[in-house]
């Protein structure tokens, strides 16, 4: 991770919103470092207005902020937390390409699944903004398609949970005794789906899934403070990112620092980020972008899923 080591007046920031998944799968990281951060509560939609002039075109949740580096997208996220709280280890020892293979098959393949059963399940409920913003998040969607696609998906779901109860049934974690990033992973994506009646009923029928479900539940949220949008954005405001020039001269493209760049998801290429290289290694690319809000913000991405 492309990181210095913060002093003791950083705050590890997390932009979020209670109800999100993904921040369900970092504050439960959080829980398991027993790690004290501040937890700036963000709109399910858009605008977010403190948080984009940092973010520009970036419109996940959640974001960590550490002064004048934002860094996006969970798998990046749960790395640099790791990183800075290194005592419980987030990635087992020797089962390092285990745990990155079960989060990136959590994180789009499960959550693929649970995602139309939860949206279909509630909702008359959801907010009509909410759904206007996924729209543009996803032009293709269409609720018909969704509630059509639910019975495979609930199909799917259950070999998920009956291949997941083999291994929890014995116990423990999916990758031994500790929780680990495979865990939070998994967790997020039940946590959410079981907002689903259906999804729910099929997953009660699991018990190792249901104990190791309520284990994680009763970890809390570590050492949780909140703070408001206006106090992070002044952070920024008053920092200069700590991330410095770095070259990857193994980069098999040849992308080097200096160079002006845009960056995109694999699967919203039509949001862009641009700036200029700052640092890059085989996991990460930093990028410099100037806001008037805000000044120089470094934004760090995962070079998995997105392009450059």
């Amino acid at each position: 991770v492309l990181l210095h080591p913060m002093s003791q007046a950083d705050s590890v920031i997390l932009h979020q919103y209670d109800m999100s998944p993904f921040s369900e799968k970092i504050r439960k990281i959080f829980a398991y470092k027993n790690a004290r951060w501040q937890a700036v509560t963000q709109s399910m939609w858009l605008p977010r207005p403190h948080l984009t002039p940092m973010t520009g075109a970036y419109r996940r949740i959640p974001v960590l902020q550490i002064g004048a580096d934002l860094y996006c997208d969970t798998r990046l996220i749960a790395r640099t937390i790791d990183a800075l709280f290194p005592d419980p280890p987030l990635y087992p020892k020797g089962l390092e390409a285990a745990a990155d293979c079960i989060t990136q098959w959590a994180d789009r393949h499960m959550f693929a699944a649970a995602v139309p059963q939860v949206f279909t399940a509630l909702g008359a409920m959801l907010p009509p903004q909410l759904m206007e913003d996924r729209k543009k998040m996803r032009p293709d969607l269409d609720p018909a398609v969704l509630l059509a696609a639910v019975p495979d998906l609930k199909n799917e779901l259950r070999v998920f949970a009956a291949a997941l109860d083999r291994t929890l049934a014995q116990g423990g974690f999916l990758l031994g005794a500790t929780f680990s990033i495979a865990d939070a992973a998994v967790y997020h994506v039940l946590w959410f789906v079981r907002n689903a009646p259906d999804a729910g009923a099929i997953l009660s029928h699991f018990p190792g899934v249901q104990r190791w479900l309520s284990v994680i539940d009763g970890m809390g949220q570590g050492q949780r403070e909140d703070m408001t949008p206006e106090a992070a954005l002044a952070i920024a405001k008053a920092a200069e990112p700590t991330t410095t020039r770095k070259p990857d001269p193994n980069d098999p493209n040849g992308l080097t620092p200096g160079t002006t760049v845009a960056i995109s998801s694999d699967d919203l290429p039509q949001d862009r980020f641009e700036g200029e290289v700052l640092a890059l290694d085989v996991d990460e690319v930093v990028i410099l972008r100037q806001s008037p809000e805000c000044g120089t913000i470094a934004l760090h991405f995962p070079r998995a899923g997105y392009h450059v």
